[in-house]
């Protein structure tokens, strides 16, 4: 019993000298397919369109009600106690950059790049709808799609759009645009500082960095405009309310000058009742007027501060090299597959496929 057992086990083991001798007659196969592999992903490499990287790195203000003693100590400890006051935190800004409303803004940015000696002045929207580079085989996988599109579409009238583009309601095309954006603008936000970089890819080096700049402003204006959202309304309600009280303040005023230089000469008492009655009517009316502008002037200085403040710690520059494709990595990468698939090959495919043959 335990000699078939030894001999059970002996037969299910591989013999590990036989597998090297049979890798080392098979090595120039192995070498083989590896240069292919490599002759292979260097084509790929010099096929896929290059792309270039912008980025940027901010420190947003955050208000904490929190002492800055104990936040402190929470990010040393890798905590992030964020005590802010904004419904919109640091943490939420991957949303709103990614958010279709703010996308679309960035569609109508001029954009200028240079193509075939010559200088293109554009929108972005038409920058990526019709001046991006694709590799080959993207156009032979949708030339069917395309063709039967287009005899679908023999007899049927065009669809017509009017008007400026709805953001609730894009076209394809435009909504592709969206996604692209959505999906290759990265976020990264350190917890521990609060510090926001952010990265994006595209086929040239000017329209990434107008981009980046495009998304920076865009995001200061949009967090301005939140956190401003109130004060700015009270000092629009205020600036009303101190126009009708000035008014009324002025007609007081006018009301007691008239009555005075009218009554100058008179000495009877209900004249002098009266000339006091219209100049503490003065004096209430500037009274009610002065506050009013009083917390104007404060609205209009709280609206101020509440504009928030990003540091830029490292600005946006013009990438002057390609973030990708990397020809080593698709060199390496397709040799070392083709060698495995070798190494498959020559252990087991061989007699597998031997086996076939001889059924």
């Amino acid at each position: 019993m335990t000699d078939n057992k030894t001999n059970t086990e002996d037969m299910l083991q591989p013999d590990f000298t036989e597998l090297i001798v049979k890798l080392w007659k098979s090595r120039c196969m192995i070498i083989k397919w590896g240069v292919i592999g490599a002759i292979v992903g260097l084509f790929l490499a010099f096929s896929i369109p290059k792309t270039y990287k912008a980025s940027v790195t901010l420190a947003p203000e955050v208000e904490q009600k929190m002492g800055s003693g104990v936040s402190s100590i929470a990010s040393m400890m890798g905590i992030n106690l964020n005590n802010s006051v904004d419904a919109i935190s640091v943490e939420m800004y991957p949303d709103v950059v990614h958010s279709t409303p703010f996308i679309y803004e960035l569609f109508d940015l001029p954009v200028q790049f240079v193509r075939r000696d010559s200088t293109i002045n554009t929108t972005l929207l038409d920058y990526m709808l019709n001046y991006q580079k694709y590799p080959w085989w993207s156009y032979v996988v949708s030339a069917p799609f395309k063709l039967v599109g287009w005899v679908m579409s023999i007899g049927k009238d065009a669809p017509m759009q009017e008007g400026a583009l709805n953001p609730q309601n894009l076209p394809k095309k435009e909504r592709e645009v969206v996604k692209f954006f959505s999906n290759n603008i990265a976020v990264l936000i350190d917890k521990k500082t609060s510090k926001l970089s952010m990265f994006i890819e595209l086929q040239d080096p000017l329209v990434a960095s107008d981009v980046m700049n495009a998304i920076v402003e865009n995001l200061k204006r949009f967090m301005s405009d939140y956190r401003t959202s109130k004060a700015r309304q009270d000092v629009e309600n205020l600036s009303i309310i101190c126009e009708q009280r000035k008014q009324d303040y002025q007609k007081a005023q006018q009301a007691y000058a008239a009555y005075v230089d009218a009554n100058q000469n008179l000495s009877r008492k209900s004249a002098m009742v009266e000339s006091e009655r219209l100049q503490q009517e003065k004096n209430l009316a500037y009274q009610v007027y002065s506050q009013v502008a009083a917390q104007l002037e404060g609205s209009r200085i709280q609206e101020q501060q509440a504009k928030p403040v990003f540091v830029i710690i490292d600005p946006v520059v013009i990438p002057n090299r390609k973030a990708a494709p990397s020809k080593l990595k698709y060199m390496v990468g397709f040799a070392f597959l083709a060698g495995v698939c070798a190494v498959a090959w020559a252990l087991f495919g061989s007699q597998v496929w031997k086996e076939i043959k001889d059924v």
